[in-house]
């Protein structure tokens, strides 16, 4: 994946976090995404079916 499809990511990522109005559903994000990020580091990169990239 370039760059540049990488930051648009991140944007739209950021833009839809900043519109949650409730508190305790941005922390159900951050709980996730952090649990997430502990399973990536402990093994193999396990990416959802409709996620993965083809070559």
């Amino acid at each position: 994946m370039s760059n540049r499809v990488e930051d648009v990511q991140m944007l739209r990522l950021a833009k839809a976090f900043y519109k949650i109005k409730s508190a305790d559903l941005r922390r159900a994000v951050l709980l996730y995404v952090e649990e997430q990020l502990e399973k990536e580091e402990k093994g193999p990169a396990v990416l959802p079916q409709n996620c993965r990239t083809h070559p």
